[in-house]
């Protein structure tokens, strides 16, 4: 029976370490209640009279740390085959890396078995804290906590794909700067649609999750077209992806799309009139306002013309045609506001912290003390 005893002591002293590092230093959150969008006047990130775009995608992943990871290209691979199909702007985001040969420096981060994942944009260093199960809105915003002391830009990473972030997490969250909306492995449009309608300003962003650029289906499958010219400055770059001059692209063909699709030309208000002009005819146009409700439908058109109501704090548009689907950025009253990081409820994160300590303590000493009878 000692083999027992010693067994119990591990597994004793294995729970008292993990839930002091996972549960018992977790702070508890003063999440904010929802504010949505207010104001007079419109915000549009997409106001200038010509629009002129180039496309990005920054979610790529290469072959890194010796081949674990999933991963099957070079760098230069990478490079070559989007810029084949006219990719502007080009980000390797591999797992807890930054690849020095990246053209935009960026890394995935996480490690847990929820996928709870964020891309860090031009980051100071490689965070490694994470916490390895399913995670709390607590653990969660502990995470982008600190990935803001390192990072300019955070971007929540395909919340759809196994439900990493909920849309009621995402509209209580702080932190963060974008959504990673149109994912390869979910799309996440309902997530948005929440986190939007409580007043958190989070553009688009769209990628191809790609892990092997050689596979067609992969390739292009989503991306990004960014409202600026495909020579801007990364300055303008960095600028262009706070203000939300964004509109994500989803290819609903099996291969990457080679004749010309839709494309905005215009997207203006006047007063509080929507206007939209495409390039080319959409199948259908749709406004999408707050709780992602349809505000306004018009079909075999290249234009669109919407009058706002009072009830209408946000407005993005969508496009569709049997090849793509496209979703802009959206316009919002006031401010485009994004939620700080929350304050502490200091009464229970001390209470948590002290009962939490005191249980790891007594597993510890139960683990001591069957290790040091029974050795």
């Amino acid at each position: 029976m000692h083999w027992l005893y010693r067994s119990l002591g591990f597994l004793c002293l294995f729970l008292a370490f993990y839930l002091l590092f996972t549960e018992a230093l977790i702070p508890v959150y003063d999440f904010e209640r929802p504010q949505p969008f207010h104001g007079k006047n419109w915000y549009n990130p997409f106001a200038a009279e010509t629009l002129l775009w180039s496309r990005a995608n920054f979610h790529i992943h290469s072959r890194t740390w010796g081949g674990l990871t999933n991963g099957y290209n070079t760098p230069a691979q990478i490079q070559a085959a989007y810029q084949k199909h006219g990719v502007h702007w080009i980000g390797i985001s591999d797992y807890q890396r930054i690849n020095p040969e990246s053209p935009i420096p960026l890394y995935e981060h996480g490690w847990n078995i929820g996928k709870v994942h964020q891309l860090c944009f031009w980051p100071e260093k490689v965070r490694w804290l994470d916490i390895p199960h399913g995670q709390s809105i607590h653990q969660k915003q502990l995470i982008l906590a600190l990935l803001r002391g390192s990072c300019p830009f955070v971007v929540i990473a395909h919340p759809r794909f196994m439900h990493s972030y909920t849309g009621e997490e995402l509209a209580r969250l702080g932190g963060y700067d974008a959504i990673e909306v149109l994912n390869r492995y979910g799309d996440s449009v309902a997530e948005w649609d929440s986190a939007l309608s409580s007043g958190q300003y989070a553009p688009i962003l769209a990628h191809d999750n790609v892990h092997n650029v050689e596979n067609p289906h992969e390739l292009l499958s989503r991306w990004t077209e960014m409202a600026i010219s495909p020579t801007a400055s990364i300055e303008t770059l960095k600028s262009a992806l706070k203000a939300g001059k964004t509109v994500g692209y989803k290819n609903r063909t099996p291969t990457p799309i080679t004749r010309p699709y839709p494309q905005f030309a215009r997207i203006q208000m006047r007063g509080d009139t929507l206007w939209v002009k495409l390039t080319q005819p959409a199948d259908s146009l749709r406004v999408i306002g707050q709780g992602g409700t349809v505000r306004a439908v018009a079909y075999h058109t290249d234009t669109l013309r919407y009058v706002a109501s009072f009830e209408d704090t946000y407005l993005r548009v969508e496009a569709y045609t049997p090849e793509i689907e496209a979703y802009t950025s959206p316009l919002v009253r006031g401010e485009p506001t994004r939620r700080f990081l929350p304050g502490l409820k200091m009464p229970q994160t001390f209470f948590k912290i002290i009962g939490m300590t005191l249980l790891c303590g007594l597993l510890a000493f139960i683990g001591g003390g069957l290790l040091g009878r029974y050795t």
